[in-house]
């Protein structure tokens, strides 16, 4: 199997708060929730997203909906003690992830990221937009994250990405899903970046494509067979 990884943050004044995590059995992309000034926390976003990532790469033993429950518990101790995590706004992150164990592929998502599964019957594409959930200071809202599982034999392709990177396909239209694979296959991840960045560029004024941010954190993790 051949991974490869690209992220970029969406503005050169601030750092990603995407992070990605490539584990033997694990693959993942977290999209940290942008916070407003107040949020209760002392540590930030990114100092969330880091911690959450760690601690998933310690369970990937268990299955991904246990992982990610003991990934947040943990990572909610390491700041309760200083920390309003009952604050609305306290920091959490979009999280999509791909686990591979027993000749089986298991995903998980759970907020705005998308996993992309190209197997040799069809193509399934996994994402959850219609939702506020994400993986915060509440083990408990694992509950809501999609979930399944594919045998490993039929999977050709895996894509894993941020909501600021699935806009090249979700919100600017520059090409289907299979396409997208396709591309990266050819050129790899960050040329879906790449691409991506040279639309929100040339509608800088967000007039053709309405949206909030002009430029996001984009952030692709891609797993050939």
């Amino acid at each position: 199997m051949r991974t490869q990884m690209a992220t970029e943050a969406g503005r050169a004044t601030a750092p990603s708060e995407d992070r990605a995590l490539v584990g033997p059995n694990l693959l993942a992309v977290l999209d940290g929730v942008t916070a407003k000034e107040e949020n209760g926390c002392e540590h930030g976003v990114g100092w969330f997203a880091d911690q959450l990532a760690a601690e998933l790469l310690r369970f990937a033993h268990l299955g991904p909906a246990p992982a990610l429950a003991e990934a947040i518990k943990q990572t909610r101790e390491l700041h309760s003690g200083s920390c309003d995590l009952d604050h609305p706004d306290s920091p959490s992150a979009t999280v999509g992830l791909v686990q591979i164990k027993d000749d089986v592929l298991r995903y998980l998502v759970l907020g705005d990221a998308t996993v992309v599964v190209d197997t040799k019957r069809e193509l399934h594409v996994v994402s959850d937009t219609s939702t506020n959930r994400t993986a915060g200071a509440n083990a408990g809202d694992v509950e809501h994250a999609l979930t399944g599982e594919i045998p490993l034999q039929d999977v050709k392709r895996v894509a894993i990405l941020s909501d600021g990177a699935a806009r090249a396909v979700d919100l600017f239209n520059l090409f289907d899903w299979p396409k997208a694979l396709e591309l990266m296959t050819a050129n790899g991840p960050d040329d879906l970046i790449r691409k991506m960045r040279a639309v929100e560029k040339e509608d800088a004024k967000t007039v053709d494509w309405p949206r909030k941010k002009v430029s996001d954190d984009a952030t692709v993790v891609y797993l050939e067979r």
